[in-house]
Formats: structure tokens, sequence, C-alpha cells
């Protein structure tokens, strides 16, 4: 009975520990036009959630975005979240904090496809992780609704306000058959995508395609030197669309010297 007085003791304070930890709630590595910091600014941003009854002060807590150096940043001063409230660390670099505008000494770098965003506490302790995945612009990642277990998609990033309107996964962005490059004639290309009830629509001049493009019904025949953009959207309305992916394909181009061709888009 004795052992059995101290599991369940042992089992309260377990749960009490795990259940009171500050979480990494939302952020977003494509803040590009959307929620401006106290300097104007659009920066990356990370949102803390303390879901307990009562005010923590995260005084000499860090955060990372290398796990590698879980001490990166350190919160340099008294930087009160509220009970069942949240609070926003901006990652712009400027390694400062003033009043309630607290700036990392790191950025976010979403395309390198290896950054963790990292909790610790004061003592070093481990108190919540994940890893950063994509957005598009101005879009975000959080947890479902404020500290569930569940992440999700956000169309409209919700820095320092309650999570609501969570999102699928992006739709796959389109596959293409062929990789863009020279070819010495006119080609056929085809987009597919493995999710089921999409639509795929493109573009060939350039433009950044959406639902007001062309839609892709079958072969596209390429003559002449085009950029393919295409995008997908899924019958899903819970599921956003996806990046949009392009290539371009020189038909009959030949050049005396070296040719560097350049695209792109904004989310």
């Amino acid at each position: 009975m004795k052992n059995l007085f101290f599991f369940l003791i042992f089992s309260v304070v377990y749960i009490f520990q795990v259940t009171a930890q500050i979480v990494i709630n939302e952020y977003s590595a494509a803040n590009y036009d959307t929620h401006a910091d106290n300097y104007s600014e659009y920066e990356d941003w990370v949102e803390l959630y303390n879901p307990t009854s009562a005010a923590i002060d995260i005084v000499g807590w860090y955060l990372t975005d290398k796990p590698a150096n879980p001490t990166k940043w350190m919160v340099p001063s008294s930087f009160v979240i509220p009970a069942n409230e949240v609070a926003i660390i901006y990652c712009s670099g400027r390694d400062e904090l003033l009043g309630v505008f607290a700036h990392s000494n790191f950025k976010i770098t979403q395309t390198k496809g290896n950054e963790i965003l990292m909790l610790s506490d004061a003592a070093s302790n481990f108190q919540d992780s994940i890893r950063v995945l994509p957005n598009q612009n101005s879009h975000s990642r959080g947890r479902e609704s404020n500290g569930a277990s569940i992440w999700s998609v956000f169309v409209n990033g919700s820095p320092n306000s309650i999570n609501m309107g969570a999102m699928q996964e992006y739709a796959t962005t389109p596959i293409f058959s062929q990789n863009g490059g020279y070819y010495n004639g006119p080609i056929n290309i085809t987009l597919s995508s493995p999710d089921p009830n999409i639509t795929i629509y493109y573009t060939t001049n350039g433009d950044e395609p959406n639902s007001a493009s062309s839609i892709y019904t079958g072969p596209i025949n390429i003559t002449t030197t085009t950029v393919v953009k295409a995008i997908s959207y899924s019958a899903n309305t819970n599921i956003p669309s996806s990046f949009i992916d392009y290539h371009t394909f020189f038909i009959n181009d030949t050049h005396t010297i070296p040719i560097l061709s350049i695209s792109g888009d904004v989310g």
C-alpha cells in the first residue's frame, strides 16, 4: 500500500509538470507583410502559451533554432506570460527585450529544412520543441487550438491571439513529368498529383497561377521557350492550396555563353 501511495503521488507530480509547462503554440517563418513588430518590421515570430492558472515569468529561459545549441538565446529580463495567455518572441536577430517586445538573437530559416525550435527553462530543462516546416506567405503553423497536441496550418496567422481556423496540411505540389532544361524540339508536359479530388491550375506566361488560371486537363505542348507554373487546389476546403512549382523549358535555344535562368515566387 505504501508503494502504491508513493506511485500515486509521483504520478500526480509528473502529470502536473507535463501539463504545466510553457509550450510553443504557433510560429511563422513567412511573415512577409502581415504582422509588424515594434519597429514596424515584418519578422519571423514564435508564440508561447501558458496553459496554467498562474502567471509565469520566463526570465532566464532559453529559445533556440538549433537543439545542438540549446542556450542560443536567453530571455534577458522579466517576461511574464499571464495565466492561460500567450506571448510573442520575434525572431529578428536584434537580441533584446523592451517591455512586452522580445526579440531573439536569431532568425528562422524555413528553406533549410533542418531547423527545430526548442524551448528550455532557466535550469536548462527541456520544455517543448517543434520542427520548422515551410509556410506560404503570411501563413503560420500552430496547435489546432491553444495548447492542443495536434499541429495545423493557419492561413491567417494569429500571433498574440487564440488559435482559430486550423487547416490541414497543404495540398501536394503538382508533379511535372519532365524537368526544365534545354530541349531540341517541342515536348509535351504532364502534371499530376497523388492527392485525391485535386484540380491543377497552371500558367505559361510567367504569372503566378491561382484558381482563375487555366485548368490542367491533359498534356501541355511546349513549342517555344516557356516557363510553366502550376498549383494544386483540393476539393476539401480545409486543405489549403499547394505551393507553386515551376520549370523553364528552353526549346531550340542555343547560346555561345553560359545562361542563368531565374524564376521564383513569394510564398
